[in-house]
């Protein structure tokens, strides 16, 4: 029997081509279809996608007019130089007393029992306590007011 020769496989080597106009056999990634898949996936996602309205809530503002009422029926009393007035008309410590005592305040509720007190000027201690006592003992419920430093 005759052995055959088997020939030996030589590589293509650098520089060499194998008729493809390349040198390196290296995998290329198909991207001729990226445009496709790209846009399958934006239509998909279009349809796929539940497009909601926003709901919102109606309210009513109010108006100026209602807010200027509410503060005109807050009650003020102020103490200014050894001068009382309330909701600014000149009173006595009686005659506050008896102003507090007429409007009820024990019966009413909420925001309906505020009286405002400020204290602007020389008050006295004194002047200070015996309003804030009539306040309370006729019910009144005491907001404080501030006065504003510069």
């Amino acid at each position: 029997m005759a052995r055959k020769k088997r020939g030996r496989h030589v590589g293509l080597g650098p520089g060499r081509t194998n008729g493809r106009g390349r040198g390196d056999d290296e995998p290329e990634v198909p991207v001729q279809s990226f445009a496709d898949i790209a846009f399958l996936l934006i239509i998909f996602f279009i349809l796929a996608t539940s497009f909601t309205q926003l709901m919102g809530v109606e309210t009513d503002m109010p108006s100026g007019k209602k807010a200027e009422t509410k503060a005109d029926k807050t009650n003020i009393v102020n103490i200014h130089n050894g001068q009382i007035t309330f909701n600014d008309k000149g009173v006595s410590m009686t005659e506050l007393r008896k102003r507090l005592d007429g409007l009820g305040l024990k019966a009413k509720k909420g925001e309906d029992r505020i009286v405002m007190l400020e204290a602007t000027g020389r008050a006295t201690y004194q002047e200070y306590y015996q309003v804030v006592t009539a306040i309370s003992a006729s019910g009144g419920v005491i907001a404080i007011v501030e006065e504003e430093q510069e």
